[in-house]
């Protein structure tokens, strides 16, 4: 009787221990971040854009929350990246700049590490860029159960590669060998996606899809670009690397670009409604950095893809950070809700911690944003966002404090000020007139950071012959 008993007592135990796990899951909801890479926030219908139309990524702003002052980490990939994924803003982030051969550390603590601690199931899809195979920086050793897609940035750039990685194995996509074009990379690492979505809706999840779109090199499938061919003026925009594909037709194949990542946002969208997930999904959207610039300025010019803001990808005047920012929660997100709320990609950590029930590491530079999200409680503001970009030369930096910006757009420059409630297009130097701000700004400035990592130089640095032939 006694062996019965204890036996019982056990097993009500175990079950009472089960249940309380499931129901702990079951209100914690799941989590999809969805990244476009060089989307300039002006590119999208609900942000103001009138050529390209994005209806999928519209609906997500009507049946959620937009914001308008939302900043990138970085003005360029790889950094913006890495503050993403630690909470760190670029003086404390591991990566801080392309190139270099940056890569995450053992040691470093990113977000799916976090929930993958506190039980989710984590998925990447897309491209990664903080780590190649061989670095401890590779997404699989950095909290992803599963990577489908590019480790390294430079594999991120073709749209028609000859492989792509599935976890540490190279998968072959034999139909876009010798030059042909068979598989779109963006269609299959989608496909990876949807699947991740369908085989863990049982259990909570975070779903990264980091999606390459619509970066440079210029091309898409015809099913996008004869939706708009014709409509616009016929520009051709070559791409100076060797070998990388260019456009003779860039405006309709710029914004056939844009439309199937609004497509495979839809997609996304569908998905989780059909598995009855609708409801217990935060669903975020959002892009790495500013528009594209360089050869590439005349599609932001086109479209307006900076929302009329200066500056591009690259440098630091608001069109190369200032971001879209969407995001969607049914019941719990006030549908259509507009925030002018300050935030940058280091408030992300912080905030997906507190959606999972987690702590969030000491020391990060990110503040949750969750209040603003579900209107509930005080929101707690940063005194100052600060950004850095190391080269040989020396740092370029910007700092927002307030209204107030402050750009050092080159190494040996000094600060130039800007008020952006005053001068939102930043056309207007006025450091000279405000020295205690200047004096202020540069006081941030040197409690905000510490010397970046010693990395080696790359032996080799890939180019196309390593990823299509």
């Amino acid at each position: 009787m006694k062996t019965r008993l204890c036996s019982w007592l056990l097993l009500s135990f175990i079950t009472a221990i089960q249940s309380f796990e499931d129901c702990a899951a079951a209100s914690r909801p799941n989590i999809v971040f969805l990244f476009a890479d060089d989307l300039g926030h002006g590119a999208l219908g609900c942000y103001g854009q009138k050529k390209i139309r994005t209806p999928n990524i519209d609906r997500l702003a009507n049946e959620g929350m937009r914001f308008t002052q939302c900043y990138a980490g970085s003005n360029v990939c790889a950094p913006s990246r890495s503050t993403l994924m630690t909470g760190l803003h670029t003086g404390h982030t591991p990566v801080r700049n392309n190139g270099r051969n940056r890569y995450l550390y053992d040691s470093d603590v990113t977000v799916a590490e976090l929930l993958k601690k506190a039980g989710y199931f984590t998925g990447g899809f897309g491209k990664w860029g903080l780590g190649d195979m061989g670095t401890p920086g590779v997404a699989i050793k950095q909290g992803f159960d599963e990577w489908f897609g590019c480790y390294h940035q430079v594999h991120a750039h073709f749209y028609y590669p000859y492989w792509l990685w599935k976890n540490d194995t190279k998968v072959l996509l034999p139909e876009n060998e010798g030059g042909k074009r068979g598989r779109y990379s963006h269609d299959l690492i989608q496909q990876h996606a949807l699947d991740f979505i369908r085989r863990h809706h049982d259990k909570p999840f975070f779903c990264y899809v980091p999606y390459t779109i619509p970066h440079v090199e210029l091309t898409v499938p015809e099913d996008s670009e004869k939706e708009y061919r014709g409509q616009f003026p016929q520009k051709t925009i070559k791409d100076p690397r060797p070998g990388y594909i260019s456009s003779d037709d860039a405006y309709a194949t710029y914004a056939g670009m844009v439309s199937r990542l609004d497509r495979s946002v839809g997609e996304v969208m569908a998905l989780l409604k059909e598995l009855k997930l609708d409801e217990n999904t935060i669903v975020f959207f959002s892009s790495d950095n500013g528009a594209q610039g360089n050869q590439w300025q005349p599609l932001s010019e086109f479209f307006d893809g900076t929302g009329g803001l200066r500056g591009s990808k690259g440098n630091w005047y608001e069109g190369g950070i200032r971001d879209p920012l969407i995001v969607r929660w049914p019941g719990k997100i006030k549908a259509g809700a507009v925030s002018d709320h300050i935030c940058a990609f280091w408030d992300v950590l912080p905030t997906l911690a507190e959606l999972a029930g987690a702590a969030a590491p000491n020391g990060i530079d990110g503040i949750s944003f969750m209040p603003t999200l579900l209107g509930k409680g005080a929101q707690k503001k940063h005194d100052f966002l600060y950004w850095e970009i190391p080269a040989a030369q020396g740092l370029t930096q910007a700092v927002r404090m307030g209204d107030w910006k402050a750009v050092k757009p080159r190494p040996a420059s000094a600060f130039e000020l800007y008020n952006l409630k005053a001068d939102p297009k930043e056309t207007a130097n006025v450091a000279a007139e405000h020295p205690e701000v200047i004096r202020r700004i540069t006081d941030c400035v040197r409690v905000a950071r510490v010397d970046e990592r010693e990395y080696p130089e790359e032996e080799h640095r890939p180019g196309i012959g390593d990823y299509v032939r």
